[in-house]
Protein backbone atom coordinates (compact mmCIF):
# COMPACT_ATOMS: atom_id res chain seq x y z
CA UNK A 1 0.00 0.00 0.00
CA UNK A 2 1.67 3.34 -0.71
CA UNK A 3 1.03 6.96 0.52
CA UNK A 4 1.46 8.87 -3.14
CA UNK A 5 4.93 9.12 -2.27
CA UNK A 6 5.20 11.39 0.62
CA UNK A 7 8.17 10.71 2.83
CA UNK A 8 9.46 11.24 6.34
CA UNK A 9 11.50 13.91 5.39
CA UNK A 10 9.06 15.80 3.39
CA UNK A 11 6.42 15.55 6.36
CA UNK A 12 9.31 16.53 8.85
CA UNK A 13 10.07 19.53 6.94
CA UNK A 14 6.32 20.60 6.47
CA UNK A 15 5.49 20.30 9.95
CA UNK A 16 8.77 21.76 11.64
CA UNK A 17 10.81 20.61 14.33
CA UNK A 18 8.25 20.52 17.00
CA UNK A 19 6.64 17.72 15.77
CA UNK A 20 7.49 14.57 17.41
CA UNK A 21 8.64 11.29 15.55
CA UNK A 22 8.68 7.86 16.96
CA UNK A 23 10.24 4.63 15.30
CA UNK A 24 8.81 1.92 16.18
CA UNK A 25 11.37 -0.60 16.43
CA UNK A 26 14.05 0.57 18.40
CA UNK A 27 16.02 4.38 17.86
CA UNK A 28 17.79 7.26 19.50
CA UNK A 29 16.19 10.04 21.16
CA UNK A 30 16.66 13.57 21.19
CA UNK A 31 15.04 16.69 22.90
CA UNK A 32 14.17 19.25 19.94
CA UNK A 33 12.38 23.17 21.35
CA UNK A 34 10.09 24.62 18.64
CA UNK A 35 10.25 27.46 21.01
CA UNK A 36 7.01 27.83 21.95
CA UNK A 37 5.45 24.09 22.57
CA UNK A 38 8.18 23.11 25.29
CA UNK A 39 10.67 20.17 24.30
CA UNK A 40 9.13 17.27 22.78
CA UNK A 41 10.61 13.66 22.21
CA UNK A 42 11.86 13.18 18.84
CA UNK A 43 12.99 9.45 17.64
CA UNK A 44 15.12 9.13 14.59
CA UNK A 45 17.68 7.75 12.96
CA UNK A 46 20.02 8.38 9.72
CA UNK A 47 19.87 5.00 7.96
CA UNK A 48 15.65 4.84 8.44
CA UNK A 49 14.16 9.09 9.05
CA UNK A 50 14.21 9.72 5.03
CA UNK A 51 11.82 6.94 3.66
CA UNK A 52 8.77 5.68 3.97
CA UNK A 53 4.98 6.94 2.90
CA UNK A 54 3.08 8.79 5.19
CA UNK A 55 -0.47 8.15 6.32
CA UNK A 56 -3.04 10.97 8.70
CA UNK A 57 -5.40 9.66 11.20
CA UNK A 58 -7.65 12.11 12.71
CA UNK A 59 -8.66 12.36 16.57
CA UNK A 60 -12.29 13.15 16.10
CA UNK A 61 -15.88 13.72 18.14
CA UNK A 62 -19.02 12.85 16.82
CA UNK A 63 -22.74 12.03 18.00
CA UNK A 64 -23.47 9.02 19.66
CA UNK A 65 -23.68 5.78 17.75
CA UNK A 66 -24.29 3.76 20.94
CA UNK A 67 -26.41 4.34 23.96
CA UNK A 68 -23.57 3.81 25.98
CA UNK A 69 -21.25 6.62 25.53
CA UNK A 70 -22.32 10.75 25.33
CA UNK A 71 -20.54 10.63 22.05
CA UNK A 72 -18.17 9.37 19.48
CA UNK A 73 -15.20 9.76 19.88
CA UNK A 74 -12.81 7.82 17.82
CA UNK A 75 -9.24 7.91 15.20
CA UNK A 76 -10.51 8.07 11.64
CA UNK A 77 -9.83 5.90 9.84
CA UNK A 78 -10.19 3.35 12.54
CA UNK A 79 -8.54 0.56 10.26
CA UNK A 80 -5.18 1.17 8.68
CA UNK A 81 -3.15 -1.44 6.68
CA UNK A 82 0.34 0.35 5.82
CA UNK A 83 4.27 -0.86 4.44
CA UNK A 84 6.85 -2.24 6.76
CA UNK A 85 8.61 1.52 7.39
CA UNK A 86 5.66 4.19 6.39
CA UNK A 87 4.59 6.54 8.77
CA UNK A 88 1.18 7.68 10.62
CA UNK A 89 0.90 11.18 11.75
CA UNK A 90 -1.63 11.37 14.02
CA UNK A 91 -3.51 14.68 13.80
CA UNK A 92 -5.33 16.05 16.93
CA UNK A 93 -8.32 18.01 15.49
CA UNK A 94 -10.02 17.94 18.87
CA UNK A 95 -8.16 18.04 22.14
CA UNK A 96 -7.60 15.70 25.23
CA UNK A 97 -6.73 12.66 23.56
CA UNK A 98 -3.22 10.64 23.20
CA UNK A 99 -2.66 7.60 21.01
CA UNK A 100 -1.33 4.49 23.47
CA UNK A 101 0.30 1.01 22.83
CA UNK A 102 -1.61 -2.15 24.47
CA UNK A 103 2.17 -3.49 26.72
CA UNK A 104 3.03 -4.90 29.37
CA UNK A 105 4.99 -1.56 30.53
CA UNK A 106 1.72 -0.04 30.51
CA UNK A 107 0.15 -2.52 33.16
CA UNK A 108 -1.53 -4.46 30.21
CA UNK A 109 -1.21 -7.64 27.93
CA UNK A 110 0.43 -7.07 24.98
CA UNK A 111 -1.50 -6.30 22.06
CA UNK A 112 0.73 -6.25 19.03
CA UNK A 113 4.35 -7.95 17.86
CA UNK A 114 6.91 -9.18 20.46
CA UNK A 115 10.29 -7.32 20.69
CA UNK A 116 8.81 -3.64 20.00
CA UNK A 117 9.01 -1.73 23.02
CA UNK A 118 6.17 0.56 24.40
CA UNK A 119 5.29 3.53 22.87
CA UNK A 120 2.90 6.33 23.51
CA UNK A 121 1.77 10.01 22.88
CA UNK A 122 1.96 12.58 25.32
CA UNK A 123 -1.82 14.34 25.85
CA UNK A 124 -2.66 16.25 22.95
CA UNK A 125 -4.90 18.83 21.56
CA UNK A 126 -4.49 22.14 19.56
CA UNK A 127 -0.69 23.19 19.17
CA UNK A 128 -0.54 25.85 22.62
CA UNK A 129 1.57 28.54 20.25
CA UNK A 130 -1.99 28.84 18.28
CA UNK A 131 -4.15 29.41 21.70
CA UNK A 132 -3.27 33.24 22.72
CA UNK A 133 -1.96 33.66 26.07
CA UNK A 134 -5.04 35.84 27.30
CA UNK A 135 -7.05 33.09 26.61
CA UNK A 136 -9.35 31.47 29.54
CA UNK A 137 -12.62 29.53 27.92
CA UNK A 138 -11.48 26.58 25.61
CA UNK A 139 -11.92 26.89 21.56
CA UNK A 140 -15.18 25.50 20.37
CA UNK A 141 -14.54 22.13 19.38
CA UNK A 142 -15.75 20.63 15.74
CA UNK A 143 -19.58 20.23 16.13
CA UNK A 144 -20.15 22.34 18.84
CA UNK A 145 -20.85 25.91 19.13
CA UNK A 146 -19.13 28.01 16.88
CA UNK A 147 -17.83 24.78 15.19
CA UNK A 148 -17.99 22.93 12.39
CA UNK A 149 -18.91 19.29 11.71
CA UNK A 150 -18.94 17.17 8.59
CA UNK A 151 -20.81 14.27 7.91
CA UNK A 152 -20.26 11.42 10.19
CA UNK A 153 -18.43 13.32 12.02
CA UNK A 154 -15.33 13.15 9.97
CA UNK A 155 -14.51 17.33 10.54
CA UNK A 156 -14.20 19.26 7.13
CA UNK A 157 -11.33 19.87 4.81
CA UNK A 158 -9.52 22.99 5.14
CA UNK A 159 -5.59 23.81 4.30
CA UNK A 160 -2.28 22.60 5.65
CA UNK A 161 -1.10 23.85 8.75
CA UNK A 162 -0.57 27.69 8.45
CA UNK A 163 3.65 28.36 8.27
CA UNK A 164 4.01 25.03 6.28
CA UNK A 165 4.15 23.99 2.49
CA UNK A 166 3.06 20.72 1.13
CA UNK A 167 6.47 19.30 -0.55
CA UNK A 168 6.47 19.51 -4.04
CA UNK A 169 5.84 16.16 -5.72
CA UNK A 170 4.12 14.77 -2.79
CA UNK A 171 0.45 14.56 -1.90
CA UNK A 172 -1.94 13.64 0.89
CA UNK A 173 -2.55 9.99 0.81
CA UNK A 174 -5.34 8.67 -0.48
CA UNK A 175 -8.35 8.61 0.81
CA UNK A 176 -7.23 11.02 3.73
CA UNK A 177 -8.32 14.62 4.05
CA UNK A 178 -6.57 18.03 5.78
CA UNK A 179 -6.83 18.55 9.04
CA UNK A 180 -10.16 20.39 9.77
CA UNK A 181 -9.11 23.95 10.99
CA UNK A 182 -4.98 23.29 10.05
CA UNK A 183 -5.06 26.71 8.02
CA UNK A 184 -5.75 28.75 10.34
CA UNK A 185 -2.56 30.34 11.55
CA UNK A 186 -1.92 31.48 15.13
CA UNK A 187 -4.04 34.08 16.70
CA UNK A 188 -7.02 33.21 13.80
CA UNK A 189 -8.15 30.22 15.53
CA UNK A 190 -6.58 26.67 17.15
CA UNK A 191 -4.30 24.87 14.90
CA UNK A 192 -4.57 21.11 15.45
CA UNK A 193 -0.89 19.43 16.69
CA UNK A 194 0.47 16.48 15.27
CA UNK A 195 2.52 13.00 16.69
CA UNK A 196 4.17 10.79 13.66
CA UNK A 197 5.15 6.85 14.20
CA UNK A 198 7.27 4.99 11.86
CA UNK A 199 6.19 1.25 11.91
CA UNK A 200 9.38 -1.15 11.51
CA UNK A 201 8.11 -3.94 12.70
CA UNK A 202 5.21 -5.96 10.60
CA UNK A 203 2.56 -7.20 12.30
CA UNK A 204 -1.04 -6.02 14.29
CA UNK A 205 -0.99 -2.82 16.64
CA UNK A 206 -3.86 -2.20 18.67
CA UNK A 207 -3.57 1.53 20.07
CA UNK A 208 -5.80 3.32 22.67
CA UNK A 209 -6.95 6.93 23.40
CA UNK A 210 -6.33 6.93 27.45
CA UNK A 211 -9.17 9.33 28.21
CA UNK A 212 -11.74 7.54 25.77
CA UNK A 213 -10.68 4.10 25.65
CA UNK A 214 -14.04 3.39 27.92
CA UNK A 215 -15.93 4.94 25.07
CA UNK A 216 -14.75 2.93 22.79
CA UNK A 217 -12.00 5.07 21.43
CA UNK A 218 -9.57 2.17 20.00
CA UNK A 219 -7.38 1.47 16.91
CA UNK A 220 -5.73 -1.20 14.38
CA UNK A 221 -2.70 -1.17 12.35
CA UNK A 222 -1.35 -3.63 10.02
CA UNK A 223 2.06 -2.85 8.86
CA UNK A 224 2.75 -5.45 6.12
CA UNK A 225 1.10 -8.54 5.19
CA UNK A 226 1.22 -9.98 8.20
CA UNK A 227 -2.30 -10.63 9.96
CA UNK A 228 -1.70 -13.57 12.63
CA UNK A 229 -1.81 -12.49 16.02
CA UNK A 230 -1.28 -13.57 19.57
CA UNK A 231 -4.26 -11.75 21.24
CA UNK A 232 -8.31 -12.13 20.69
CA UNK A 233 -9.92 -10.26 17.63
CA UNK A 234 -12.72 -11.75 17.45
CA UNK A 235 -14.81 -12.20 20.84
CA UNK A 236 -15.11 -9.17 23.13
CA UNK A 237 -15.78 -12.29 25.87
CA UNK A 238 -12.56 -13.95 25.36
CA UNK A 239 -10.54 -10.80 25.77
CA UNK A 240 -8.79 -10.08 29.37
CA UNK A 241 -10.33 -8.70 31.67
CA UNK A 242 -10.24 -5.07 31.98
CA UNK A 243 -7.31 -2.72 32.02
CA UNK A 244 -5.34 -6.24 31.50
CA UNK A 245 -7.42 -6.25 28.39
CA UNK A 246 -9.00 -3.57 26.68
CA UNK A 247 -11.37 -1.45 28.55
CA UNK A 248 -14.94 -0.32 28.41
CA UNK A 249 -16.85 -0.39 24.72
CA UNK A 250 -12.91 -0.72 23.03
CA UNK A 251 -13.49 -4.43 23.52
CA UNK A 252 -16.25 -3.57 21.29
CA UNK A 253 -14.43 -2.03 18.88
CA UNK A 254 -11.38 -4.08 18.60
CA UNK A 255 -13.59 -7.12 18.23
CA UNK A 256 -15.62 -5.86 15.60
CA UNK A 257 -15.99 -7.57 12.05
CA UNK A 258 -14.61 -4.58 9.83
CA UNK A 259 -11.35 -4.51 12.22
CA UNK A 260 -10.17 -8.27 11.37
CA UNK A 261 -6.61 -7.37 10.15
CA UNK A 262 -7.24 -9.32 6.74
CA UNK A 263 -9.90 -6.91 6.59
CA UNK A 264 -8.27 -4.13 7.53
CA UNK A 265 -5.73 -5.57 4.73
CA UNK A 266 -8.24 -5.79 2.19
CA UNK A 267 -9.79 -2.27 2.69
CA UNK A 268 -6.56 -0.14 3.28
CA UNK A 269 -8.41 1.58 5.72
CA UNK A 270 -11.38 1.18 7.33
CA UNK A 271 -13.52 4.34 8.77
CA UNK A 272 -15.20 4.60 11.96
CA UNK A 273 -18.56 4.79 10.02
CA UNK A 274 -18.09 1.26 8.35
CA UNK A 275 -17.76 -0.55 11.94
CA UNK A 276 -20.79 -2.64 12.61
CA UNK A 277 -21.05 -1.74 16.04
CA UNK A 278 -22.20 1.32 14.39
CA UNK A 279 -24.69 0.50 11.97
CA UNK A 280 -27.19 -1.42 14.61
CA UNK A 281 -29.09 1.72 16.05
CA UNK A 282 -32.04 3.69 15.12
CA UNK A 283 -33.44 0.72 13.64
CA UNK A 284 -34.59 -0.91 16.30
CA UNK A 285 -32.14 -3.92 16.33
CA UNK A 286 -29.22 -4.22 19.05
CA UNK A 287 -26.55 -2.51 20.03
CA UNK A 288 -23.43 -4.20 21.05
CA UNK A 289 -22.45 -3.58 24.80
CA UNK A 290 -18.72 -3.23 26.52
CA UNK A 291 -19.20 -7.57 27.75
CA UNK A 292 -20.10 -8.47 24.48
CA UNK A 293 -23.64 -8.77 24.41
CA UNK A 294 -26.19 -6.69 23.01
CA UNK A 295 -29.55 -4.73 24.28
CA UNK A 296 -32.27 -3.82 22.24
CA UNK A 297 -32.63 -0.02 20.32
CA UNK A 298 -35.86 1.84 19.94
CA UNK A 299 -36.72 3.98 18.01
CA UNK A 300 -38.38 5.68 20.78
CA UNK A 301 -35.68 5.87 23.65
CA UNK A 302 -34.16 9.02 23.76
CA UNK A 303 -30.12 9.26 23.21
CA UNK A 304 -28.00 10.44 26.18
CA UNK A 305 -27.78 13.90 24.21
CA UNK A 306 -31.48 14.07 23.84
CA UNK A 307 -31.85 14.30 20.14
Amino acid sequence: MSGDGTSRRDVMKALGAGTALTIVGGAGTAAVNDGSAGNRSVQTNQETAETGSVYTVRTLIGPPTNPERPADFFYQPTGLSVDVGDVVQFVFETPDHNVVHYHPAFGMRRRGPTGVSAFSSPLLGWRPDSIPGDQVEPPAEPGGEGGEMGEEGTGTATDTPAGTDTPAGTSTPAGTETPAGAGESAGEGPVPDSWLVVFETPGVYDLLCSPHETFGMAMRVVVGEETETAFETEDPAALPEPRVGPVGLARVTLTDPALQPEAIVEAGEVPWESLETNQSTGDGTATPTADGTTTPTDDTTDTPNGE
